[in-house]
């Protein structure tokens, strides 16, 4: 029962951003600016704040960062192989969608306030032990199967390209001035740039939540019964089967038992939001990622709360 209570405050917010955009008072700008601030300006010093107290802890992860990969392959494997031969046979833009997807959760608007609310400071620190080990094998196995996928062809100049972006992406670069610092020997941050990093970061849950809200189409969650029809496939891989591949190896890795929670319940989390905006750059079928987006997070509504009850968090 406390597992949907946990989940309740969130979605409550969640609707309040649906409806403020569905009424006029955030327009498609307004959604695009509060992420936009979200990603660029809240978010960095959070995870600069969160890396840092972390400490060394970020470099000596080695079996994390073993797990996580595997599990990337393993679940963008079985992803691509159901897709390819049974439920997307033929249609290369969605099969691209549910590899791309299967491994990209929606962290940052959902998974942080989750684990905020759920674990506090401590799950949050964890939280970013998670993102800057994993973000790196993350993003270019995601994006690097996706084209693979869509195009059939994997090319040098395509993952140099994924390099490049990742170099310029603000949550990497805050994750390792985060661990420089702290390699510096630093005890503390200054007093006001602690406290200043400290409220930045305490925006982040609402903000998220309400950005997420926003970007969800209420016409399309109105026939949420044929999305989650057409995306249940993809959605099982996203909100269990990865998780739970995640979550044997870890324990098999035998890591520490609240960073591991911490982990499989980020990896529990809905198709991020930015797979809809990715595919259609990407050229694949973001109609149908915005199916997915849509499906997995209304399920979130279950899959949340189970998790969390079997991870014991609550």
């Amino acid at each position: 029962m406390f597992g949907f209570v946990l989940v309740l405050p969130l979605m409550m917010i969640i609707i309040a951003g649906n409806l403020l955009r569905s009424r006029g008072f955030y327009s498609e700008s307004d959604i695009r600016t509060l992420t936009k601030t979200l990603y660029w300006v809240i978010l960095p010093p959070l995870l600069v704040r969160t890396t840092f107290i972390s400490g060394r802890e970020v470099l000596v992860q080695i079996n994390l960062l073993i797990g996580l990969s595997i599990a990337y392959m393993l679940t963008i494997g079985i992803s691509a192989a159901g897709a390819v031969f049974l439920y997307h046979r033929g249609n290369r833009g969605r099969i691209a969608v549910s590899v791309f997807s299967s491994i990209r959760a929606n962290n940052i608007y959902l998974g942080f306030p989750v684990i905020m609310l759920a674990m506090g400071e401590a799950g949050l620190k964890d939280a970013s032990v998670y993102i800057a080990v994993s973000t790196i094998s993350f993003q270019i196995l995601s994006i690097m199967s996706g084209e693979i996928a869509l195009s059939g062809t994997f090319s040098l100049s395509g993952l140099g390209g994924i390099l490049k972006r990742l170099t310029v992406n603000p949550l990497i670069i805050s994750c390792a001035l985060g661990v420089g610092l702290a390699l510096l020997g630093l005890n503390a941050l200054p007093m006001p740039i602690d406290e200043a990093m400290k409220l930045m970061g305490g925006a982040a849950t609402a903000i998220a939540l309400l950005a997420l809200g926003g970007t969800l189409d209420l016409s399309r969650i109105s026939r949420i019964y044929k999305m989650i029809k057409e995306t249940w496939q993809d959605c099982l891989i996203k909100l269990v089967i990865h998780p739970l591949i995640l979550w044997g190896l870890l324990l098999l890795l035998a890591i520490p038992e609240h960073l591991l929670k911490t982990t499989v319940m980020l990896s529990s989390m809905p198709s991020a939001v930015n797979c809809f905006i990715m595919a259609k750059e990407m050229n694949m079928d973001s109609d149908y990622a915005a199916d997915l987006v849509a499906s997995t997070t209304v399920l979130g509504i279950i899959f949340i709360p189970a998790w969390a009850g079997f991870l014991r968090i609550i």
